[in-house]
């Protein structure tokens, strides 16, 4: 667990930085400092001093100490700053005096103004709100003025009160919903983050500060101006005012209020007294508080320190080495303290200041130190399940200075730390170490002043401290550099590497320079100079303005690269005296889409290809590296987000079980491991690359996981999967450029915590910088060597050798292995061969590692590996050959790879990392899990470790037998074992041991203890103790003891006892046994009942061949035993029709055929037709069944329908079906006959069936579903029987159906009907014209002779009504001639088949009664009652109109034969009746007028 904690501690402390700290320039002497003040953005540090010559005075410094010129604020000579304030945007800050008296400087007017206010005490209190709009300002007299600031720094008086209390603190109330100053940190807003210092974005970028990055950031939008405050008084009382000038009391606190703080997501409100008390307080939108609780604080001081460390998180000091951090959201608290050796046991804590941007809580102690705890979340380690919160605060190294620290303060968006110590005031930068690394010579910065120097060829260390702050550094072989932007010092390290001296000491103002042999390059303004060592500048490079400003700069053999601010990249070569131009200039912006910088370019050895890193216009880092070859003037890339180079960056994402992925296609193994290799690497972004000094093929990436944003889950819950799935942040990336095989990776592997970055690279070594913390900073070396996978033992070959290395790995890398061993064939080192056998581990090319375990003569490995092909998975043959070359970590990940946890288990078992073993099994591989507790087993009992062997063996469940196996020789152990455990089956045993030994009374107990109730009724009644073992099995009710103890009573001819057990024991086959040999009938009958088949057909044979035969007993016995047959004719010998009729019930298909017709028989012949017709189904006998339910009439039931429906594949099922639908039918069943016509597939009968039944919904569903024309028709003819005048949807369905069958006789004879329909019940002529219409249109489409003599009629009536509806319209221009073509057709003899006479009667005696010719219309009628004897007049003409002629004449035309008056008549009453119409037709069918009836044409036929 120790080790597990300080990794995790290097991995937090890896990333080395220090504080610069810098004293500022003050004017005055022997003045003592009271006060520091920040402005939030600029570099603007407000200290006020007072000295007893001078009095009172404040200054202003920029970040590196120095006095602002522009701020000249006169001193006080009687008085000293009491409150200094800043503008939260603006340059402008407010300070009170202790006179009373209140000054403004603003940068617009860069002047001091003296504002008059009423103040005359000192001013104690004085804040801007968060938008800088309103300021206020309060003194110890208790006056309170509110002022309006305007743009230009310039107050006006808002409003003003008298509280007469000493005002102490103050606090705006801030909206949750405001933007904040700083910007909030998201992917896409990492770079701007990072230029306003955010630590979490630099975290990410690394070392790289965007330098066009402020050009784009605007200033911080201030939102909605808060206006509304608290303040609290040193009598306790806690004033809200708002944003008008409205003061309230809102709290009378126990004492003097001390600090105020506003948490503004849960608008709650802290206040700490003088007494130590702190509360939390809930507020209203009024400004009313209610407390929620309260605290009382204890410390070594009543002096308390209070600041915000996060949202919600209060820290607190009350003067001891320890900080009290309260989570106001969840209420959880905990303390995080001095510790570690920078600090000692009498150093306390005085003040406390925390950085939002950088997630830094700093304190100042009593000695002088600046304690840091930077907030970085905690990972669960394997063994924790809960959050434990102090452990995301981790202490840094401490900043130390001279003297007791009074106040510390955060400031200025470059995140600067003011330290006031009274005497001095100091501004800490924080600078990240420098380091370099060049020709086997390392040189690390330690402290701001200290570097530690390592010549790796002569294994020799120096140490440095310089004369200055080191700010850069670089070096040669023999020459050190160090800067800190204004100076640089050259270092020459002597030949012998055992201690340096200074050569060279010049002023020169540059943020990057570089040496190359006896020169040194720096980037000065928009040129490069190269100055000697000495400083005399020999050259000038020069850069244009389109070529913009340089900004970085790298030497690799002769060759120099610089990068411009605008894109542009410039080689030098430097092989000469003087630096000529390489080749001409590179512009990146031209060929990288959505370029936005250059981070770092780097070029190669021999000058044909530059590496470059960009950032993208949003300013975050291009995941893709550039490579631009010089030779061919090309740009590639290689992308670390895909894991690909640019040939092969394309999306191939497929689902992984399609056609397209992976696993379904046999891909080569150089792709296999390219696409693995592409897995690793993918998901980055580059934060450094070097090539290597003298290859100039090989690359070498350091590259970055970006961190996705992970739900939370249930640590305890959560599986260790998880934290093996975690990806490391950090992998070093080595790949081979070359113009004919483009960018190749050629190998991965992960950066460990102990290493901070890569410093260089240099065959056969990478050289990485170590991550020191406080348990390691007194190791000797900042630099380790770690040796290249290829060059394992090979770290101190020559030349020759590394060449050939090199070559067979690049060959190998392009999968050209024919040429990989023409590299290697001259080695004859079994070193390089193993070392080959393991690049072939990386590479999984299994065919080589063969050759180069035979080279090595490894005959061992070489079987392992032949044994291993038989695996199914490549990952697990390839870990066999990594094991055998003794790569044990390298087998575990491709084991895990591919699954196999089995195989882990097993490597983890030979290896004796049991611990590992039974972990992997426990969480990947349980289905070994006992297997694998057990060879854990049998190790410790192999070295004697019984007790450790004994809870193994228990947890392979194997224990029962194997502990008293292991302890057999060591009895008194074994005992001691078997009384301390519970398991029944050892104590069994050695209750059996015991009693082999003769000890029957100990055995006894063991016995009882273990439960075996067979085993002490055994030993009982070997004792002759039958009573005994009779109460333990009555007690038990063991079936063993029982049966046991009645075996001894049978032997002791004891007969009733045992056959008392033997039926306790369900041994009833015994029981019966003895009843038969003593003549036991009535208990053998009751055992016979209880007792198996076997028995029972035993005891009935018994029963049916007694002396006394029991044919009844014997009949039950033969029933129950499943015997029918025997049974059935027993019962029929002895006359038992009872018994008959239950076993015919249980009868089912698969008994005797003859049985069952048997019994059906039986039935018959006692009139019980319905139970026979159930027992043939049952049989099978359909046939039989269905004609004894139709000579019976036995109702054919939904159930006993369903019996007869067949499987479908039956050949009889059809035949069978249609006989029980006409079974059903007969009885008038009607839906199910349609059922069961249905299930047979005949249709149309199963539609006469539904038609017969009525049921007009499932008739119209049917005829849908059926879609058969002869159910159409057949459905039609049904609906036309229905009211279908009335009912719409039934109109539709008859014309839908007849339309779908192509009846157009049929649909034409309905359209006729319809016509009919609307003359004779509405006189609606233009209605039935239309029908009519519609009739002609399907005859005149048909072919058939029926539809032509139809269409003759139908025309003749169409035309007749149209004639007709003609003739009306004529009445209302020309009458006389529309009277004239009435008598027309009256004189048609056929018109009565197309328009009744009696409508044409009536239009006419309407037509002049309209016309008030009543004697006409008389007339009319009377020829209307001759031509129509047996008509009523009212059901034709209207009654109205007959009134009216009624009154005009005096006749009256509404009274029947019997003097009752007429309503309009009726069709009933104006057409003749029934009989008459009859009698007519018999008399004289040509005279009555032809009506056509309405019939349904072809109506059914039922069989």
């Amino acid at each position: 667990m120790d080790h597990k904690v300080a990794e995790r501690k290097r991995e937090r402390r890896k990333k080395m930085s220090l504080y610069f700290d810098c004293i500022v320039e003050s004017p005055l002497t022997n003045a003592i400092n009271t006060q520091i003040a920040w402005h939030a953005q600029a570099t603007c540090l407000a200290v006020a001093s007072y000295s007893e010559d001078k009095g009172g005075a404040i200054n202003v410094y920029t970040g590196e100490g120095k006095l602002c010129d522009e701020v000249d604020i006169p001193p006080h000579p009687t008085a000293q700053v009491t409150s200094i304030v800043w503008h939260p945007n603006k340059r402008i800050m407010a300070v009170g005096w202790e006179s009373g008296e209140l000054f403004i400087w603003n940068d617009h007017d860069k002047e001091l103004h003296e504002i008059q206010s009423l103040h005359r005490a000192p001013i104690s209190v004085l804040s801007f709100s968060s938008g800088g709009t309103r300021l206020v300002s309060g003194d110890a007299s208790g006056s309170m003025v509110g002022w309006r600031v305007d743009n230009a720094g310039h107050l006006q008086t808002v409003f003003t009160h008298e509280l007469k209390d000493p005002l102490s603190q103050i606090v705006f109330r801030v909206n949750p919903n405001n933007d904040k100053n700083q910007p909030t940190l998201d992917i896409s807003g990492l770079a701007r983050a990072a230029v306003s210092g955010d630590e979490r974005a630099l975290d990410i970028f690394s070392s790289w500060r965007p330098r066009t990055g402020h050009r784009r950031l605007g200033e911080a939008s201030s939102g909605s101006d808060i206006l509304t405050f608290f303040l609290g008084s040193s009598s306790g009382i806690l004033y809200h005012v708002s944003d008008s000038g409205n003061c309230v009391e809102v709290l009378q606190a126990d004492g003097g209020i001390k600090k105020l703080l506003h948490h503004d997501a849960r608008n709650l409100l802290v206040v700490i007294t003088e007494g130590m008390v702190l509360g939390q307080f809930s507020v209203a939108p009024d400004g009313a508080v209610t407390e929620i609780n309260k605290v009382k604080l204890s410390g070594r001081t009543n002096d308390i320190q209070m600041s915000w460390a996060g949202s919600g998180l209060l820290a607190v000091s009350t003067g001891d080495n320890s900080v009290r951090l309260w989570n106001l959201d969840s209420g959880d608290n905990y303390v995080i303290s001095l510790h570690g050796p920078s600090y000692r046991d009498q150093e306390y804590i005085m003040c406390l200041t925390y950085s939002e941007n950088k997630r830094i809580l700093c304190a100042g102690t009593t000695l002088g130190s600046i304690a840091m705890w930077k907030y970085e979340e905690h990972k669960l380690g394997e063994d924790e399940y809960t959050k434990d919160p102090e452990k995301d605060w981790v202490l840094q190294n401490p900043a130390v200075i001279s003297g007791a620290v009074k106040q510390v303060a955060w400031g200025s968006a470059q995140n600067l730390l003011g330290v006031n110590t009274v005497r001095d005031v100091y501004i800490l930068n924080e600078q990240h170490m420098v380091a370099s690394y060049r020709d086997q010579v390392s040189v690390v910065q330690v402290s701001p002043t200290q570097l530690s120097v390592d010549v790796f060829s002569g294994g020799s260390h120096l140490e440095l401290r310089s004369e200055i702050q080191v700010r850069g550094v670089n070096n040669t072989v023999d020459h050190l550099l160090i800067w800190n932007l204004k100076k640089m010092v050259i270092y020459e390290i002597t030949s012998d590497a055992t201690h340096l001296r200074v050569i060279g000491s010049f002023a020169c103002e540059s943020e990057s320079a570089i040496l190359h042999e006896g020169s040194v390059f720096a980037i000065e303004g928009n040129n490069i100079q190269v100055r000697s060592l000495q400083g005399t500048v020999k050259q000038t490079l020069s850069f244009s303005e389109g070529d913009g400003q340089p900004i970085g700069l790298d030497v690799c053999g002769n060759f120099l690269v610089t990068a411009t601010i605008t894109g542009m990249i410039r080689l030098w070569d430097l092989s000469r005296r003087e630096a000529k131009p390489h080749t001409q200039g590179k512009q990146m912006s031209d060929a990288i889409k959505d370029f936005g910088e250059i981070i770092t370019a780097r070029c190669n050895c021999n000058g044909t290809r530059v590496s470059v890193a960009v950032a993208q216009t949003s300013l975050l880092p291009d995941p893709k590296l550039y490579i631009w070859d010089i030779e061919h003037d090309n740009i590639t890339y290689f992308n670390f987000a895909s894991g690909h180079a640019e040939d092969d960056d394309v999306d191939t994402s497929a689902p992984p079980n399609s056609a397209e992925s992976a696993s379904s296609k046999d891909i080569g193994l150089q792709d296999r491991a390219k696409k693995e290799m592409a897995r690793e690497i993918s998901g980055r972004f580059v934060m450094s690359h070097m090539w290597d000094l003298e290859d100039p093929r090989l690359l070498v990436c350091e590259a970055k996981a970006i961190q996705s944003k992970k739900k939370k889950t249930d640590h305890y819950m959560a599986s260790n999967n998880n934290k093996e799935e975690e990806r490391p942040a950090v992998m070093l990336v080595s790949l081979f450029v070359s113009a004919d095989h483009g960018t190749i990776v050629q190998d991965v592997f992960p950066l460990t915590p102990t290493y901070s970055r890569l410093l260089g690279v240099q065959v056969p070594f990478f050289y990485l910088l170590n991550a020191h913390d406080a348990e390691s900073k007194n190791e000797k070396s900042a630099v380790t060597q770690k040796v290249m996978r290829d060059f394992v033992g090979l770290e101190n070959c020559d030349k020759t050798t590394k060449d050939a290395m090199l070559n067979f790995s690049f060959y190998l890398s392009i999968g050209n292995m024919d040429d990989a061993f023409k590299a290697i064939k001259a080695i004859k080192s079994e070193t390089v061969w193993e070392n080959m056998a393991k690049m072939c581990v990386k590479t999984k090319r299994l065919d080589v590692a063969a050759l180069c375990l035979g080279n090595m003569s490894h005959a061992r490995g070489a079987r392992a590996l032949r044994h291993a092909m038989k695996e199914p998975q490549l990952d697990a043959r390839v870990a066999m050959l990594a094991l055998q070359l003794g790569m044990h970590e390298e087998a575990e990940r491709l084991y895990r790879s591919c699954g196999r946890y089995d195989l882990v288990n097993r490597m983890y078992q030979d290896g004796g990392s049991w611990s590992k073993a039974l972990e992997s099994a426990e969480n990947h591989d349980r289905i070994h899990l006992r297997s694998t507790h057990y060879n854990y087993a049998k190790h410790l009992e192999s070295k004697g470790d019984f007790s450790g062997a004994i809870s193994h063996y228990e947890k392979s469940d194997t224990h029962r037998f194997e502990v008293p196996r292991m302890l057999f020789d060591e009895l008194p152990t074994l005992e001691d074992y078997i009384m301390h455990t519970k398991d029944r089956a050892l104590r069994r045993w050695w209750a059996q041991y015991l009693e082999s030994t003769g000890e029957m009374e100990t055995a006894l107990q063991f016995y009882e203890a273990a439960h075996d109730h067979l085993s002490l009724v055994r030993v009982y009644c070997y004792c002759n103790n039958l009573q005994k073992a009779a109460d333990i099995a009555n007690d038990t009710q063991d079936r063993a003891a029982c049966y046991h103890l009645a075996r001894q009573y049978e032997n002791v001819a004891q007969v009733k006892e045992a056959i008392h057990y033997f039926t306790r024991a369900h041994a009833y086959g015994n029981a019966i046994r003895i009843c038969k040999e003593n003549n036991y009938e009535d208990q053998l009958m009751n055992l016979a009942l209880v007792a198996g088949p076997q028995e029972q057909i035993d005891a009935a044979r018994y029963f049916a061949s007694a002396d006394r035969p029991q044919l009844a007993k014997a009949v039950l016995l033969y029933h129950k035993a499943g015997l029918l047959s025997k049974a059935v004719d027993l019962a029929f010998k002895s006359g038992q029709v009872s018994a008959v009729g239950q076993i015919a019930a249980e009868l089912d298909e698969s008994a005797d055929p003859a049985l069952i017709q048997r019994c059906a028989q039986y039935f018959i012949s006692n009139g019980q037709f319905d139970r026979a017709v159930s027992l043939l189904i049952t049989g099978k006998q359909y046939s039989e069944a269905l004609d004894l339910c139709v000579a019976h009439n036995v109702w054919v039931t939904e159930e006993l329908a369903e019996r007869f429906t067949l499987p479908k594949e039956e050949d009889a099922r059809n035949q069978i079906l249609e006989k029980v639908a006409e079974c059903a039918y007969a009885q008038e069943n009607y839906k199910l006959a349609t059922k069961k016509f249905t299930q047979a597939g005949n249709k149309v009968k199963a539609m006469k069936c539904l038609l017969k039944s009525g049921d007009t919904e499932r008739i119209v569903y049917f005829a849908n579903v059926c879609r058969q024309r002869e159910i159409y028709i057949m459905a039609a003819n049904y609906l036309q029987s229905l009211d279908w005048r009335k009912e719409g949807d039934i109109m539709r369905n008859i014309i839908q159906f007849y339309s779908r069958a192509k009846a157009t006789s049929l649909l034409a004879g309905f359209y006729d009907s319809c016509a009919q329909v609307e003359i004779d019940e509405y006189q609606n002529y233009e209605k039935a014209a239309g029908a009519l219409n519609e009739a002609f249109k399907c005859l005149q489409g048909a072919n058939d002779n029926d539809s032509a003599k139809k269409l003759s009629s139908v025309q003749y009536k169409l035309d007749k009504v149209n004639h007709f509806l003609d003739i009306k319209r004529m009445f209302a221009t020309d009458g006389e001639g529309a009277l004239h073509e009435l008598q027309g057709l009256l004189a048609d003899p056929s018109i009565e088949s197309a328009v009744r006479q009696g409508d044409i009667y009536a239009v006419i005696v309407e037509y002049y009664a309209a016309n008030n010719n009543f004697k006409s219309a008389i007339s009319a009628l009377q020829e209307m009652k001759t031509r129509l004897p047996k008509i009523n007049p009212s059901y034709y003409v209207d009654p109205q109109t007959l009134q009216n002629i009624a009154r005009n004449t005096g006749m009256d035309f509404t009274s029947g034969e019997n003097g009752e008056v007429d309503d309009g008549g009726s069709e009933d009453e104006g057409n003749a009746s029934e009989e008459e119409v009859v009698e007519e037709d018999d008399d004289d069918d040509d005279d009555r007028p032809q009506r056509n009836q309405f019939v349904l044409n072809g109506s059914a036929k039922f069989f």
